[in-house]
This record gives C-alpha cells, structure tokens and sequence, in this order.
C-alpha cells in the first residue's frame, strides 16, 4: 500500500482536512501531491505526518489476521451468518493492534459485506462513501472487493442499473483473487446474472447464471446450485419458454428435497405454481402452491400472504367461490394479526381486498377502492401490468350497468398503464 494513500486514509478517518493535517508541517498542495501518490515525502516529514495522525511510521504485516480475513470472507461468500460472526469477533479484537493499513482496509471493506448480511444498510452505506475518495488507490484484490460489496449494497436497494455497473467493474478485477478464486467468480457471477435478469436482460443473465451454476457444481456448493437452478427457471419462464423453466424448477425441487432445503423447497413450489398459472394450469398451479403453504411455518412472512393470494387467484379462475372465501378468510386473519405491519403489507392487503368484493359480486365501494386505494397505490410502485387488470375490471363492471362513459375512462386508464409498460 503506499505511503499516500496510507496519510489519505487515516486522515479521511479522522476527519481531518487537507489544510488542518497540513498546518505547520507542509504546504496544502505538497500534502495534496503525497496523498496522490505523485511525490515520495522526505523521511522528516513522513514523521511530522504521522505523529499528527497518531499513527506508526512503519507498518508491519500480521499473518494470523491474513488468515482470519481468508475465512471471514469465505463465510461471507457464503452467506454464513454464524460463523461470521464469529470471524468478525476474533477480527475486531485483533484490528486494533494491526499498523497494516493493508489489513484495516481490508477490515472495513468485509465490514460493508457484512453489515449486509445483517441488513444494516445505513451502516454499509457509510463505508461505502468513506472509501469512495479512496477507491482508485486500492490493491486491485480491495477493488474488487469493494465493488461487488457496492453492487451487493444497490442490488438489495432495488436500484439495479447502480448494482450493475459496480458488479461489471467488479469484474473487471477479478483476476487480482488468488484465494477462492472459483467461489468468488461463481458468487460474482451469480448475483450479476440475479442482477441482469432484474432487468430483463434475459440473455446475459443466462450466460452468467449457467457460468455460475457450473462452477459452484465443480465445487460442490450444492445449496447454491439449487439457487442457481432456481434463478434459471424463473428467467427462462420469463421468457416463456416454459420447457426449459420448468426443467430447471425440478432440478432446484430435487437437490431442495433430497438436501432438505426448507426455504427453497417453498420458493420452488410458489415458482412451479407461477409456470403452470401461466399456463392455464389452475389445478397444478394449486397443488404447488399448497404444497408451499403447507411447508411454511407459523411465523408472518410475506412469502406466506403471497402465496395465499396466489392461491385465491386460481381458485377464483376456476369458479371454486367456497375455496376463494376460505382462503381469503385465512389471509384476512393473518393480516389482521399483524396490524403493526399494515404498510409492510399494503399490497396483500389490496390484493385481498380486491378478490373479497369480487367473489361477493361488487358490492358498495368497489368503485372508490378501484380508483382511489388500488390503481394509486400499484401506480405509485410502477405496477402497470396490474393498473391494467384492475382499470379493465373496473371497465367490464361499469359495461355491465350500462356506464358507458364510465366504462371508458377506466379503459383509458388501462390503456395509458399499457402504454407505460411498453415504453418502461
């Protein structure tokens, strides 16, 4: 690491600025110039520097935390929370003694992975833009590091474009790992195909996720193996070929029952449930779909409320009105037991909402929860496909009364949400 960007980063950690480290030591510019690497400061001055910022003048490496960073980040690729922790707590203990600005760097760059892992974004965030003025002066082995972790940070953010240009960056140093090399590019590799897939661009996230796949098979990672199958179906139907996801969905329902994957075994359920809706399937639809429910436990999850309304949808197809009140009562009661949650799981509410005045044939107030709960609440998310489906409903309801005009604005709003869809 060198000499400048050592006196940037401790001064950027005490908040020092340019002028206030500079002050009876140096001229602004010079200390500019040390910090940018383009001026070797005289020995004196490198002193005056780092008695300033209480730091040694020499650095020194530590093995032991080498080796503790090795299997921190091994639990972190793979998402080991326990034995993070445990990794983390040894490190912390250790970092403070450490002189080696290679291995405090190191220490707070996991430290943004990790935060993740307990989803602490606000603190993520922080390191994130603390290492910002730092970035270009990094080993490339920290660059990549800190560019995946930054793409981690956008993906879970929802801001998809940001996550993917830092996990593009983040390849572009990939070569820098010596450690772990196929886990890391099977992990890069994988939540850039997440990634890609997001934004639909469905062939790129193929390319990468089936890279990913085959890597992690090579390895035997066979929990993220199912997760790749599983990312596969989901793209591939998406592109409705149908064939090929649902392949893929029944090699992530073998490995998640054969390997007694519990959380995996519901998402495959609900994603074969979704293939074969598509379909026209209702009746196999249900049976995946119940078969999700029925693995899930008692705790409030959204997985579970959604599934119940996926539930609801096929029945209401298929005209079963006593399984639609059925299932709306369960979802209603599980709503209505978490009523601290009730913006968490506004959706499922008006989703729910929804199905009860239809399967009670319109009653009073269907109309002003139409136009002015439902189509603003899925507007204001950018939901158009389902703008869509509630204007038409609304529309098909006026058409019935002989609201004619009526009728036509809703149809007008369903085609202005169509319109939005196309042009997104």
């Amino acid at each position: 690491m060198s000499i400048g960007t050592r006196i940037r980063y401790y001064r950027l950690q005490k908040k020092l600025s340019l002028e206030d480290l500079a002050k009876d030591i140096t001229t602004v510019p010079y200390l500019s110039s040390i910090e940018n690497n383009e001026h070797t400061p005289p020995i004196e001055l490198l002193s005056q520097l780092c008695d300033k910022l209480e730091i040694p003048f020499m650095t020194y490496q530590n093995n032991e935390l080498e080796l503790l960073f090795q299997e921190w980040n091994r639990c972190l690729l793979m998402n080991d929370t326990e034995n993070s922790d445990a990794c983390y707590k040894k490190i912390t203990e250790k970092i403070s003694e450490s002189n080696d600005i290679f291995a405090v760097m190191t220490y707070h760059i996991y430290l943004i992975r990790y935060h993740l892992l307990h989803n602490e974004l606000e603190e993520a965030q922080d390191i994130i833009n603390f290492f910002i003025p730092l970035q270009n002066d990094m080993p490339d082995i920290l660059k990549y590091s800190y560019q995946k972790f930054r793409g981690n940070y956008y993906y879970i953010k929802g801001q998809y474009l940001e996550a993917e240009r830092f996990f593009k960056d983040a390849k572009n140093y990939l070569i820098s790992v010596k450690e772990l090399y196929n886990l890391e590019k099977a992990d890069l590799f994988y939540m850039y195909g997440l990634t890609l897939g997001r934004l639909t661009k469905n062939t790129l996230s193929i390319f990468h996720m089936e890279e990913a796949l085959s890597l992690f098979q090579q390895s035997y990672h066979m929990r993220r193996c199912t997760d790749c199958h599983l990312m596969l179906g989901v793209i591939y139907r998406r592109m409705q070929d149908y064939k090929e996801a649902e392949k893929h969905y029944n090699f992530a329902r073998q490995l998640a029952y054969s390997l007694d994957f519990k959380d995996i075994k519901i998402k495959v359920e609900n994603n074969l449930g979704y293939l074969m809706a598509e379909q026209g399937k209702s009746e196999e639809a249900i049976g995946h779909y119940l078969k999700s429910f029925g693995q899930s436990d008692f705790s409030m999850t959204e997985d579970k409320i959604n599934t119940i309304i996926n539930i609801i949808k096929e029945y209401h197809k298929i005209g079963f009105k006593e399984q639609v009140e059925k299932w709306l009562h369960e979802g209603l009661e599980l709503l209505h037991s978490k009523e601290q949650y009730s913006e968490i799981y506004k959706e499922q509410m008006i989703e729910l909402k929804f199905y009860q005045y239809t399967v009670n044939d319109y009653p009073s107030g269907f109309e002003s929860f139409i136009l002015n709960e439902a189509i603003p609440y899925f507007e204001s998310i950018k939901r158009y496909q389902r703008v869509v489906l509630l204007a038409k409903t609304l529309g098909d309801y006026y058409q019935k009364r002989n609201e004619y005009k009526s009728a036509a604005t809703s149809f007008a709003i369903a085609n202005s949400a169509y319109e939005k869809i196309i042009n997104f």
